[in-house]
């Protein structure tokens, strides 16, 4: 587990050297699955232009010193498929980031990664992605920022309870795990609480707002959480298991 605040301190290397470090994450809205990492490139990049960078590309978290590890080069990454931060992520740029890469598709198949359990199994799946019709059967993508996020008010039986402070993320298979509410701007003095994606029903996007299935007694009655302990995996872990 490692929440979004200090998944965004860390570096991301290359196999060859530095690539920058993790600026944001975007997100599937549907299944709350990280699906790619934003690399700040602005150290090597002409103009720090932004790249976006598959979780299908790890090798390997270093938590020792804050680092991402993937499996490519920083000339690879360069002659990448160049993205427009203004825009959103379409499915359209997916296909040609997933081709240069040779990945396979994580939008076919039944799970959040297609017919796979974790994301590094898309690797060198092109052949079977080339045989199917992915892009007509699902030509859509759900992804958006958490770094937009951060800061929508919670909306609980009608009621604003809240904002948005941070997320956890499960580093085994990258699916977002608990959504950290502040409830301070509503409660006097406030308190940080945690919910799961099944608690919410709704984000919309023109207002700024998520919606919860929770009324807004049952938000305020979640347990206080310690968020000097946001970047500890043990403690985390044990927020999740309290949420089930």
């Amino acid at each position: 587990m490692i929440s979004l605040k200090h998944l965004t301190d860390f570096g991301i290397h290359a196999t060859d050297g530095d690539i920058g470090r993790c600026k944001d994450i975007l997100f599937d809205d549907q299944d709350f699955v990280t699906r790619y990492f934003v690399a700040d490139t602005h150290r090597w990049l002409p103009l720090g232009r932004k790249v976006v960078i598959s979780p299908i590309a790890l090798q390997s978290i270093n938590r020792d010193d804050s680092s991402l590890v993937v499996n490519m080069s920083k000339q690879a990454l360069k002659d990448s498929p160049s993205i427009d931060e203004h825009k959103p992520v379409s499915r359209e740029y997916e296909e040609t980031l997933f081709k240069y890469f040779g990945y396979g598709y994580y939008w076919v198949g039944p799970g959040a990664w297609g017919d796979f359990s974790h994301p590094t199994e898309l690797v060198d799946q092109q052949h079977i992605k080339d045989d199917i019709e992915a892009s007509k059967s699902q030509p859509v993508n759900h992804l958006r920022s958490c770094d937009e996020i951060l800061g929508y008010d919670i909306s609980a039986g009608g009621d604003n309870t809240g904002h948005v402070y941070d997320f956890i993320v499960d580093t085994k298979n990258w699916s977002v795990k608990l959504i950290i509410i502040d409830t301070r701007n509503w409660l006097p003095g406030g308190k940080k609480v945690a919910i799961t994606p099944d608690m919410i029903s709704d984000i919309d996007w023109s207002s700024h707002k998520v919606h919860t299935h929770l009324q807004h007694n049952e938000l305020l009655a979640l347990p206080e959480i310690d968020d000097n302990k946001l970047d500890d995996s043990h403690y985390l872990s044990s927020l999740f298991d309290n949420n089930k």
